[in-house]
């Protein structure tokens, strides 16, 4: 139980440190239509999230170990999706490095920042499901789920608490504006400008952490 919590814990903190839709939702809430706007982008980013993992825990349940080789833990998929996180950390930096200006913000940057309340809820689900990071992680968190063959009320906790998790990085700085008022400003700009100037650096690190974690797990899981 302390292995699968780890687990679920650790992919959904991964799925929370998403520097585009916690960037696009700060500047949601710097808008005069922020109040509305910021539910509904909350709003999509939760049910993105729980449907990722919904999916994810079902589509894991149908996986059959192929015969003769032992997949109890499912350790060659969560291989192969660690090597891809790997990859893909590689070459983000790799071709920000190769650019003329290493340390500029990533080109979504710009993209997000006249957002509608409906762009915005459709980024805050895309970037929820289809994420290569985010959906690594929720299949991984799926799996463990699955393979715990839980009950059915211990298996929708478990779901929850990766929800809640994955959405503590939204969360948060819609709190903030509805408690801060407009004093909250000065605070959520700060927050945009600090992400802002780290996004591609943290979704670099991010991906590396986690495409470790998992090929290691896998590996374990393989041989171990």
């Amino acid at each position: 139980m302390d292995n699968l919590m780890a687990v679920v814990v650790g992919s959904a903190f991964g799925v929370a440190a998403s520097p585009l839709p916690i960037v696009a939702l700060l500047i949601i809430l710097l808008t005069r239509r922020a109040t509305f706007s910021s539910l509904v982008f909350l709003g999509s980013w939760v049910a993105g999230v729980a449907a990722a993992i919904t999916i994810a825990i079902s589509f894991a349940g149908r996986i059959k170990p192929p015969h003769g080789l032992d997949l109890e833990s499912e350790g060659l998929v969560t291989l192969l999706f660690g090597v891809g996180l790997l990859v893909t950390a590689w070459i983000s930096r790799r071709g920000r490095f190769r650019s003329e200006d290493p340390d500029a913000a990533p080109r979504w940057v710009a993209a997000v920042d006249g957002l509608s309340p409906l762009g915005g809820a459709l980024l805050a689900l895309s970037n929820a499901m289809t994420s290569p990071k985010n959906l690594a992680l929720a299949i991984s968190a799926g799996l463990a789920i699955s393979q715990a063959r839980l009950r059915q009320p211990g298996e929708s906790m478990m779901a929850a608490v990766y929800v809640f998790i994955a959405s503590t990085s939204i969360l948060a700085p819609v709190v903030v504006y509805f408690l801060g008022g407009d004093a909250s400003r000065a605070v959520l700009t700060r927050w945009k400008q600090v992400i802002t100037a780290r996004a591609a650096a943290i979704v670099e690190v991010t991906l590396f952490i986690f495409g470790i974690a998992l090929a290691l797990k896998g590996v374990y899981n393989l041989f171990g």
